[in-house]
């Protein structure tokens, strides 16, 4: 059975849950949630600095100003293209629709999946949020034969179901096309609705996998995770969608102001070493800088924290100088090596070649930490990490507000040539060689900076403290 972990989604968005890129093609089919989901990662996307246009192929209700302030109405793609780009000019995110259905139904109505990939590009490749069915306002469904109506070009399919319906009896007044859930599932009419029930649905290429385009990602949503029995069976939910070939799956109350409870990962996903580099001499600060004291724990430990709450595989730590001092500093975890790096007079190089020595042999990327930049979190670790098990580049490096930072992700291909670099170059200059390559994560945060002197340190306690 494939090995899974559970990652915990406190401080996650939605939009980082489901690792969403600027200018992707969402689609969202299924129950339970579909529409507050799409509303709610529009205003996720845009408060990180994006923009988003919200839409679907089949028909929605009029959003609230709470969810979406701006709709455009347009009969046409041209005339849609026109107005988008004016509403724009005064917002983030817009929702559009073709028209509205006739009185007394105030639903809006979409537009055509062929309309998706024109105006995008039409209005500067902002990400597209598509609605692509209806389930009649119940958790649970399956597709019919005209249905999901996802565009050609959609990059990601999240198929979604609300909690709600366990226990549930399989019948039409709480299932969509109930005769169909049967049909995929083997359960039988009338009879409580199980785990085994709903993942056998998502997972079914007739359920939620139907009609999903050639290389798109496909994720699904646990929604109405309102309480821990709900999450505990979300969580039996998940184990059975990754036995059935799921990388990824999102646990969630979408509602809530932290929406993501858990997010359930395949261990089968690339495997990432997190390489904290901690031998430095320190020489600017005058002390053991790394075992000064920040918020009531050292600053190596910060960093090492953070790489232990991420996403990543393993933690290796390359210890040099005052190398026991700072081993005894650590926190112990299973996760968790420590190799000493003899020559770490010389620089980052040697204790990058160390790292990359110590590597376990099935790591297929090496992501390089400093120690001395305690306020990396793990939220960035899992931005790149994530981003190199979706694109498998040779360099994934995250950008801050447009400007290159670290940490850094070098995949296995490049290790011999890290091996090669000298002196206190550290992976700079086969980041340069590769610059083409790279995968970028544009964060929308402050940059983690480096603690060289006592001046940086200073700063750091005036806004954490030292104890």
């Amino acid at each position: 059975m494939t090995e899974i972990s559970f990652i915990a989604g406190s401080g996650l968005t939605l939009a980082e849950a489901f690792a969403i890129r600027p200018g992707e093609i969402v689609a969202l089919v299924g129950g339970g949630g579909k529409t507050t989901t799409m509303f709610r990662l529009g205003a996720e996307l845009t408060a990180q600095g994006g923009r988003a246009v919200v839409a679907t192929t089949t028909h929605i209700l009029p959003p609230q100003p709470a969810e979406c302030a701006t709709v455009v109405v347009e009969p046409t793609l041209e005339g849609m293209v026109v107005a988008a780009a004016q509403a724009f000019e005064t917002t983030r995110v817009i929702t559009v629709a073709r028209g509205h259905l006739p009185a007394p139904d105030n639903r809006l109505a979409g537009i055509g999946p062929e309309w998706i990939v024109p105006l995008q590009q039409g209005l500067g490749n902002p990400t597209m949020l598509v609605e692509a069915d209806g389930s009649k306002s119940r958790p649970f469904k399956a597709p019919a034969a005209h249905e999901p109506v996802i565009p050609a070009a959609a990059t990601l399919v999240i198929p979604v179901v609300g909690l709600s319906i366990l226990g549930a009896p399989l019948d039409n007044e709480r299932v969509h096309r109930p005769e169909l859930v049967a049909a995929i599932s083997g359960a039988r009419l009338g009879e409580a609705i199980t785990a085994q029930t709903v993942a056998a649905v998502i997972a079914h290429a007739e359920g939620g996998r139907r009609g999903v385009p050639a290389g798109a990602r496909v994720i699904p949503l646990l929604n109405q995770a309102d309480d821990n029995q709900r999450l505990a069976q979300g969580r039996e939910i998940a184990r059975e969608l990754v036995a059935r070939g799921f990388e990824r799956v999102v646990i969630a109350t979408a509602r809530a102001a932290s929406p993501v409870r858990e997010v359930v990962v395949a261990k089968a996903a690339a495997r990432v070493t997190a390489v904290v580099l901690a031998a430095g001499l320190g020489r600017r600060m005058g002390r053991l800088k790394l075992g000064l004291p920040l918020g009531g724990r050292p600053l190596l430990r910060h960093v090492v924290e953070s790489a232990l709450a991420s996403e990543a595989d393993e933690v290796l730590v390359v210890l040099g100088h005052e190398a026991e001092e700072l081993k005894a500093l650590l926190p112990q975890s299973e996760r968790l090596r420590t190799v000493m790096n003899p020559n770490f007079a010389a620089g980052q190089s040697a204790s990058v070649q160390v790292g990359i020595g110590a590597l376990d042999a099935q790591a297929e990327a090496a992501l390089f930490l400093l120690g001395d930049q305690p306020t990396v979190t793990a939220a960035i670790i899992n931005a790149v990490t994530r981003a190199f098990r979706e694109r498998r580049a040779a360099v994934v490096q995250p950008e801050y507000r447009g400007i290159a930072g670290h940490p850094v992700l070098f995949a296995r291909a490049l290790f011999p040539e890290l091996l090669a670099v000298a002196g206190d170059e550290g992976g700079r200059e086969v980041l340069r060689r590769h610059w083409g390559e790279r995968a970028v994560v544009a964060l929308d945060c402050n940059a983690p900076g480096d603690v060289d002197t006592a001046a940086d340190y200073e700063q750091l306690v005036d806004r954490y403290g030292r104890g």
